[in-house]
């Protein structure tokens, strides 16, 4: 194969990776047909050597999980999933089946990240300005009441959704993306000048802090601020600029929510209905508690809908995207729950409700396997680049699979693409690290 072809190839497939947050920003339908066109062309392209690849220990275990997957959802299909709730034919065991183009793409991403294929400078740089054109676009929306494609902000609503329309997401998309252009600049600026690159550096942070907070997305806006406090634990060279813009940050916050009552109420009512999970289940499960305790707030309602779902399969659960239809099988009147929603609200109740304690068990194994290597590597194995190329998708892995948070359905496309981006870069640049030097 020439050279000449095989670097037409490799644009190709990094192209298709570079535009990920684009075709988010797109829908679905978009992001979807991108998965769909880089799989079929990497395995056309990389095929031959592709059979040749050695899988590691965390490799075998994530071919284990999607195992389980599949067959949880062959078991439920056919002996546990209350089809009386739906026309669709065999819809678990489809469903467990479609899910597998998520372990392709991490052996796709996992590959081409261990034999030099990826351009990160590419992929930090467009990851990382998608981030910062969502923000920006939030805050032109928030003073002018509409977006730079025309979508109107609603009146009084506590939320902005920017160039997703009437979707709720912007605040998770900035959270998600915005760290590799802080990267980007770690890595690849080369300013001498420190005034330059401390300006630079603040004006970027900045907007993406204005852009998650007029959002209105409070969870993404306090994952933000968890991820801001491991970058000022993991880059030393950052913690001095990093301290600054929070309390720059912390300070806008206070004196423009202060003035602003919608955004005020509502950050206001989040640290509320915080309290009251807590309460909740303090109460709960103190063992002086008797009488049956009332549901305070949606949080509280979409995580008990769960936890109680899972109790009607614990050891397997009812199988991947079956939550609302074995949910509506609970007694409402006897809980006070109300009606069921589409998902928990948490990855590890869904993981216990659609793949049982199995399922949530072999997760958290594999999640940490992941952490504490990554982490052992960050900390103790690679160099200064090296480490800078693993952090942000070290720490976007860790808020976003911190546990003690509400998030979207973790079955999702949207969720489970970015999850198994995350995972393959992780992975990858561990192992490949061990390669270079025969470990």
């Amino acid at each position: 194969m020439s050279s000449t072809s095989q670097n037409s190839k490799n644009f190709i497939i990094n192209i298709l990776i570079t535009i990920i947050p684009i075709t988010y920003i797109l829908g679905n339908l978009l992001l979807n047909l991108n998965i769909l066109i880089f799989l079929t062309l990497f395995f056309w392209f990389y095929r031959p050597n592709f059979l040749k690849f050695e899988f590691k220990i965390l490799d075998k275990l994530i071919i284990c999980f999607f195992g389980y997957i599949l067959l949880n959802g062959l078991i439920n299909n056919f002996f546990n999933f209350p089809y009386e709730n739906i026309n669709e034919k065999n819809f678990i065991f489809f469903k467990a089946l479609g899910y597998l183009r998520f372990l392709l793409l991490y052996f796709a991403i996992r590959y081409l990240i261990l034999y030099n294929k990826i351009e990160f400078q590419y992929l930090y740089l467009i990851f990382g300005c998608s981030a910062l054109f969502v923000s920006l676009d939030i805050i032109y929306q928030f003073f002018f009441r509409v977006d730079f494609f025309g979508f109107e902000a609603p009146a009084n609503d506590r939320r902005l959704a920017g160039p997703f329309g009437d979707e709720w997401i912007a605040g998770s998309f900035i959270q998600r993306f915005y760290i590799f252009l802080i990267f980007y600049i770690l890595i690849y600026f080369k300013l001498k000048e420190a005034w330059k690159f401390n300006t630079i550096f603040f004006s970027i942070l900045f907007l993406i802090s204005i852009g998650i907070f007029m959002s209105g997305n409070r969870i993404p806006a306090a994952t933000y601020l968890l991820s801001v406090f491991l970058l000022l634990i993991f880059e030393k060279s950052l913690r001095k600029k990093l301290a600054i813009l929070v309390i720059i940050f912390l300070t806008f916050f206070y004196f423009f929510g202060k003035n602003t009552e919608i955004l005020r109420t509502h950050y206001a009512g989040f640290i509320d209905k915080s309290i009251d999970v807590l309460e909740f289940y303090k109460t709960k499960f103190s063992s002086s508690t008797k009488h049956k305790v009332k549901i305070p707030n949606t949080y509280v309602k979409e995580f008990e809908t769960g936890l109680l779902t899972w109790q009607e399969n614990k050891v397997f659960g009812g199988g991947i995207k079956s939550f609302y239809y074995n949910c509506k099988k609970i007694d409402y009147k006897t809980k006070h729950l109300g009606l069921c929603s589409g998902h928990p609200h948490n990855y590890y109740i869904q993981l216990a409700a659609e793949l049982g304690l199995v399922g949530l068990i072999f997760a958290i194994i594999l999640f940490s396997l992941i952490f504490f290597k990554a982490l052992k590597a960050a900390l103790f194995e690679l160099d200064t680049i090296e480490k800078n190329y693993l952090l942000p998708f070290l720490i976007i892995f860790i808020v976003e699979l911190f546990p003690l948070k509400s998030t979207g359905s973790l079955f999702t496309t949207t969720n489970s693409t970015f999850i198994f981006i995350l995972i393959p870069f992780i992975v990858g640049l561990i192992e490949k690290k061990k390669k270079l030097y025969g470990e």
